[in-house]
């Protein structure tokens, strides 16, 4: 030690490098620094191998201050740069002694990630042992994840998903169970995603739509409060009580509507019924006075003094019906609160036919109230009204329930900007509206009401609350059977069960929007490497059908019946040209985001391939790109490009599979089996977004195409023939049987299929002759066979008249108009078997039919 001390220079850096690893003290013990008052940046830390395991020997507040290095991208405060140091409590932390051996002056250079092992430490207990870093005002949120790590593990600091707290459980397995590792959880990133609104639309069932989602969004709340319990979160009556009373505030405002509605509309009827009954009534009297009499100024006395009488009983009602809209509306909240309580004891999943049962229950309260109401009422006007009666017309009149009032005229079409469905999910997106017609939620109350009257099941609780009519009806919601796997009822099949126990239907593709109609599409789910079951994450859109008329791409929805799968987003892409055969139809669906745990449906396909003939989506084409570029995916295919002047990509050609492993077979068509990716080696190129496109494998399997050469035509923009003459013009593809069509778009009016040969086309038009004699019954029918050069026979039909004057009127081929032909007599001959010919596909002469 002498020696050493001889050797001390006591300038700093120069008596020796002595680092260490430590521990930062609980900020209790450094607190008024931790709030901000304080110099500089320090905190004490204790130094193993210095300080004692003891805070007897040596207390907190005791241990030195440790000053902070920074780092060089965290400025020094100059020029207004600065970072806050990132150190908290129990922080394990590297450092040195600024003076050497003397070990009085640490300095922090570095701070060690903690690991899972310590991440959900409690408080601190003694020096050296892990505690966790929440101090003082920062508390543990539960609006993130409980762990305290940072390593290089994927459950290290895990972000809350943009999912709902229903998928959340359903991510955490069993979900929210106590023995759950809370720092491996998933969290939902906010309460409400999944949580469904309705914006203001020209919709008519604005009020309805409201009700349904009111309900809906509570269905999902009581989920949550339940869920919660298991988690020894809060009283569950007490929360679900409050969720009625605010659910209550919110559908009562809704009705309210409705009720107004309702009175006015009977109002209105009954108004117009009343004048009809004393126009009636006048013209009765006078008639009767006139011949007692034969006075007509009498008469008209009397007829006008018959119709006076009735004043009083018309205004009393006129009077009335306001303050019965008032009271209906001030007594239906005890009956909402009736519906919510059975629907939170009963239902365990939301399903659209318990809204609309809730909807057809409110209905019957209104209903009920307002002929109760009126009742006193009619006897005064009985004879004036016709034999019309409120409660009929209540239980039957559509519009009653709705705001018939739009801004539009009834020809006229809304806008482009107009909403393409006025119901949105936080954090999902637009979604198709359920579209339940009005006029079928009337029914079904009427069902239910009817049902209770003679006497069918049980009636709960609910039904007794609204004390307006008796009874509501009988009402699945107010069923305990409700949720149990194979429920039916008199009203039908709702079962509000688990949906996977249920017989879900899977994930189905929803497009909807865009002013067109008709577009179709499956989802292509990859079960190969899914880890949960039978379900998958998405590959890709089958497209169907690109249906037509759309001005604007289409919203397309993703949905898992099962409610299992969640987080796929994808897009639809338009043809906009004018001049092209399939201006404004639907070409591709791009995914945007595969998601995950999709249930497969029957409609799914099992086995695709990239599209041969066109296997990409140029979603976008990029800049500075060669035509020597190659483009290549994770399957073994690689693709030639084409580009334009700018180097933008206009094309990508198939150049073939280089995977030795592949069968010739499948050398052009490997089985998707994972996410496709698309890559392009370039030296210059930037930009360019390329989409597979997915196909099913034909059912009979090509070899390998080497080359294709047409020696008969040059016809590039051939489509087909029709009727034996070539085709070029627009066409589509039958929703139902796949063949092509002409024209654009498929309507419900008789148009013509196309044909790949010249030889099935005129079969086709020649065979529909045979079809109308059929139908016309005529007396005899020859059918002759002739034979030609062609390899395809020609079939001739004609049929022999009855005796007429008139000659029966035959069809000229094409099946769409009707001629009136002489038909001549044919010389009888042996009557082959004809070939068959090409199905017409219910339309006759090559007609698609509808």
């Amino acid at each position: 030690m002498l020696e050493e001390s001889l050797f001390k220079t006591n300038f700093v850096g120069r008596d020796g490098f002595r680092w260490w690893i430590g521990q930062i003290a609980p900020v209790e013990s450094w607190q008024d620094q931790a709030d901000g008052g304080g110099w500089g940046n320090r905190v004490k830390v204790r130094i193993m191998g210095y300080h004692p395991y003891s805070e007897t020997e040596l207390p907190n507040e005791d241990l030195p201050w440790a000053q902070v290095l920074l780092g060089v991208t965290d400025g020094s405060g100059a020029c207004n740069r600065a970072k806050t140091p990132k150190l908290e409590q129990a922080d394990t932390v590297f450092g040195f002694f600024l003076d050497g051996d003397n070990a009085q002056l640490p300095c922090i250079l570095g701070v060690f990630g903690r690991t899972k092992a310590v991440s959900y430490s409690g408080p601190y207990s003694a020096p050296f042992q892990p505690f966790t870093g929440y101090a003082g005002p920062i508390k543990k949120s539960s609006a993130i994840v409980g762990n305290e790590s940072n390593e290089q593990n994927s459950d290290s600091q895990k972000s809350p998903r943009t999912v709902s707290n229903k998928i959340a459980d359903k991510l955490n397995g069993q979900g929210g169970g106590p023995d759950e590792d809370p720092t491996t959880k998933e969290i939902s990133a906010f309460g409400a995603i999944g949580q469904k609104v309705t914006m203001a639309t020209a919709k008519v069932s604005s009020e309805i739509d409201d009700i349904k989602t009111d309900i809906e969004n509570f269905v999902n709340s009581v989920q949550e409060i339940t869920k919660g319990i298991t988690d020894g979160i809060g009283n569950i009556t007490q929360q679900i009580n409050e969720r009625i009373d605010a659910i209550t505030k919110s559908i009562q405002s809704g009705a309210t509507g409705m009720i107004h509605n309702m009175t006015a509309a009977l109002s209105e009827s009954m108004g117009e019924n009343m004048n009809k009954g004393l126009d009636v009534l006048y013209k009765g009297v006078y008639a009767t006075v006139l011949a007692a009499t034969g006075s007509s100024k009498a008469a008209d006395i009397a007829g006008i003094a018959a119709q006076a009488s009735f004043i009083s009983p018309v205004k009393a009602i006129s009077d009335a019906l306001p303050c019965i809209a008032n009271s209906v509306i001030g007594g239906i909240g005890g009956m909402i609160k009736g519906l919510l309580q059975n629907v939170a004891d009963n239902v365990t999943n939301f399903v659209s036919c318990i809204a609309d049962q809730g909807v057809g229950a409110i209905m019957n309260t209104i209903i009920g109230g307002i002929t109760k109401a009126l009742q006193p009422l009619l006897g005064g006007v009985g004879k004036i009204l016709g034999g019309f009666s409120p409660f009929g017309f209540l239980t039957s009149a559509v519009d009653a329930f709705q705001n018939v009032v739009s801004a539009l005229d009834c020809n006229e079409a809304p806008a482009d900007y107009a909403l393409a469905s006025n119901e949105w999910t936080i954090g999902v997106g637009s979604k198709e509206g359920s579209g339940t017609p009005v006029s079928q939620i009337l029914e079904t109350a009427n069902k239910a009401r009817e049902f209770a009257e003679r006497g069918f099941g049980v009636i709960d609780a609910v039904q007794d609350i609204a004390g307006l009519t008796g009874s509501l009806g009988i009402f699945d919601f107010a069923n305990p059977s409700v949720s149990v796997p194979g429920f039916e009822s008199v009203l039908g099949n709702c079962y509000a069960g688990p949906p996977e126990l249920g017989g879900c239907g899977g994930t189905k593709i929803k497009i909807f929007g865009g002013k067109g109609i008709g577009g179709v599409a499956n989802a292509i789910i990859n079960l190969a490497n899914a880890d949960r079951g039978v379900t998958g994450s998405l590959l890709g859109v089958d497209l169907v059908n690109g249906g037509g008329g759309y001005t604007t791409p289409p919203f397309v929805e993703i949905v898992d019946e099962c409610d299992q799968g969640f987080g796929g987003v994808a897009r639809a892409i338009i043809d906009r040209d004018p001049n092209s055969t399939s201006y404004q139809q639907i070409t591709d669906i791009v995914l945007v985001s595969t998601g995950e745990n999709y249930t497969p449906s029957v409609d799914n396909p099992t086995d695709v391939i990239i599209d041969p003939q066109k296997p990409t989506t140029i979603y976008s084409p990029g800049n500075n790109y060669s035509s020597d570029d190659i483009a290549s995916d994770n399957l073994g295919n690689t693709y030639t490009i084409a580009v334009d002047d700018n180097g933008s990509i206009t094309n990508i050609i198939p150049a073939g599979n280089t995977d030795d492993n592949v069968s010739t077979s499948d050398r052009i068509f490997p089985s998707v089996d994972r996410e496709v990716e698309i890559q392009i080696s370039t030296l210059s190129g930037f930009g360019a977004i390329i989409k597979p496109r997915f196909t099913r494998r034909p059912e009979e399997p090509q070899g390998e195409v080497k080359q294709v050469i047409d020696c008969i035509s040059n016809d590039d923009g051939l489509i087909g023939y029709v009727n034996g003459k070539p085709y070029y013009g627009p066409f589509h593809v039958h929703p139902s049987n796949g063949r092509k069509m002409v024209g654009s778009v498929h309507v419900n009016r008789p148009h013509q299929y196309i044909y790949d040969t010249r030889e099935e086309s005129v079969v086709s038009a020649s065979t529909s002759v045979g079809t109308v004699t059929q139908v016309t019954q005529q007396i005899s029918e020859t059918v002759t066979t002739t034979s030609s050069s062609s390899a395809t026979p020609s079939t001739t039909t004609s049929s022999t008249p009855p005796p007429s004057s008139t000659p029966p009127p035959t069809t000229s081929g094409g099946g769409g108009g009707t001629s009136t032909t002489p038909t001549p007599t044919p010389t009888p001959t042996p009557t082959p078997s004809p070939p068959t010919p090409p199905s017409g596909g219910g339309g006759s002469g090559g007609y698609g039919g509808y």
